[in-house]
């Protein structure tokens, strides 16, 4: 009674919260799903052959499940894919010669990151709104670089109209114009702040045509777009707000920063195009690697201009600010061991699924040689 007494005591004064409920349950309904077959299968067969089939059913359905779990990425689960910081570089990064800031030797590659003038100059990084107004043809100039105030005010305009006559929104004439000016003028210094990496994601012929003449050096790099690179800027932008730069700081006039264009270098190769042809080799050369080529980024971000929030308003549109230096970030892909554990079940549930299939058929040849013993004799 003492005994049954302490085990009470002890389930009570256990904490029945989710992790343990669960582990019982699993518990409990492997002993009763499996211990069923189990016991039927060794009334039928005797103990140690109903156990060691039993053994052999259980690792031939838990090769099959983590089989599974490998193909599709499910079930058991490692370490996912991440972007890691190798080095951070203030400045210029195709500067070699600085002694007091050097750069990691894998940046001399990229462009100076002061913007030019115009178009052209090989020793400057061209500004995305002057590849649009220099070679962009008259729709991508409408969508990129251009400011329609009528329609700005056509949508104000309908909004404050459909308010009543007490509502606090409520705006006049002035007002109203005032919002247009303001609205127009965020929309001319999104215009301005247009960065390589977002005209590529929207118009890539025109880098592609910017890097073919020559106007932007790259080396073995590639500007990446905005969309592609937005794991390894939330990385980056996470990795800067702890860093100690003045990022993530309680001033909130030196905590901001523009992210401004990303650059990428290594990995896999990617296809040429969308042909059948292309996507079948591609897909074959890539599988035969018997590495993945370390896959590089590189993320450069800038200080913005420190702009006071307006009462009733949207955020205005953070604008670099000139005087403070381009900050380069290299990330490394680091790819994890997302499939391992689904892969190391597989291969110890096999080779154990495969000791018990032997231990089977060297019974098997055990029972055959006496029955054929005692029928000879």
């Amino acid at each position: 009674m003492g005994s049954v007494l302490a085990a009470v005591n002890t389930l009570a004064a256990i904490s029945f919260d989710n992790e343990i409920r669960g582990l019982l349950t699993v518990l409990l309904g492997s002993a009763i799903l499996m211990g069923s077959v189990w016991l039927i299968i060794s009334t039928n067969t005797g103990f140690r052959l109903g156990s060691l089939i039993a053994i052999s059913a259980i690792f031939g359905w838990t090769v099959m499940m983590a089989f599974i779990w490998s193909l599709y990425g499910i079930g058991l689960q490692g370490a996912r894919p991440t972007w890691e910081v190798q080095a951070i570089h203030i400045g210029n990064p195709s500067v070699t010669d600085n002694e007091a800031n050097p750069p990691p030797e894998i940046l001399d590659d990229l462009p100076n990151p002061i913007t030019c003038a115009a178009l052209g100059d090989q020793d400057c990084l061209p500004k995305a709104i002057q590849i649009v107004r220099v070679m962009g043809n008259s729709a991508q100039k409408a969508e990129l670089d251009s400011i329609d105030a009528g329609a700005i005010r056509a949508e104000i305009t309908a909004f404050n109209d459909a308010l009543a006559a007490d509502d606090p929104r409520k705006l006049s004439d002035d007002e109203v114009e005032e919002e247009v000016d303001r609205l127009a003028e965020e929309e001319r210094i999104r215009n301005e702040d247009l960065t390589l990496s977002e005209l590529k994601g929207v118009a890539p012929e025109l880098t592609d045509e910017v890097e073919s003449r020559g106007w932007l050096e790259l080396g073995d790099w590639n500007l990446e777009t905005t969309q592609a690179a937005g794991e390894a800027i939330t990385a980056a932008s996470d990795y800067l707000s702890n860093a100690n730069l003045g990022f993530g700081t309680t001033d909130e006039q030196s905590n901001t920063f523009v992210v401004l264009d990303a650059f990428q270098q290594g990995g896999k190769p990617d296809r040429l195009n969308n042909g059948v042809w292309e996507r079948v080799s591609n897909k074959v050369i890539t599988s035969a690697m018997p590495r993945h080529p370390t896959n590089y980024t590189v993320v450069q971000v800038q200080r913005s201009i420190y702009e006071a929030p307006v009462a009733g308003q949207a955020p205005p549109p953070a604008q670099v600010d000139p005087n403070e230096p381009v900050i380069s970030v290299l990330l490394q892909r680091n790819l994890g061991r997302f499939r391992l554990p689904s892969i190391l079940v597989t291969i110890g549930s096999g080779l154990l699924f495969l000791a018990s299939l032997l231990m089977l058929h060297t019974r098997d040849l055990e029972v055959r040689r006496r029955l054929e013993g005692e029928g000879s004799g």
